[in-house]
């Protein structure tokens, strides 16, 4: 998967993990949503998919999934740590 980063890595503290993980790329992002996210439904973790799918082709900016990405960690109340 091609490699497209982000200006500024991203913690976020998935319910149960002792420690954040860190984001630094739109390819993360979309493999965490894939994989392991914690609520795999709702309006802004579709859109944080598609806007990732979208920054992987090239279609959209990598600021613009991460905001999405963002989005869907508020909905799933995942922690964002920085």
């Amino acid at each position: 998967m091609k490699m497209i980063s982000w200006d500024k890595t991203l913690g976020i503290l998935l319910p149960g993990a002792e420690r954040p993980r860190f984001v630094r790329d739109v390819a993360s992002a979309m493999h965490l949503l894939a994989e392991l996210w914690p609520v795999t439904y709702g309006r802004a973790y579709q859109r944080a998919l598609a806007f990732c799918a979208r920054a992987l082709e090239g279609r959209m900016s990598a600021a613009r999934a991460r905001l999405a990405f963002i989005a869907a960690a508020r909905e799933a109340r995942v922690h964002v740590v920085s």
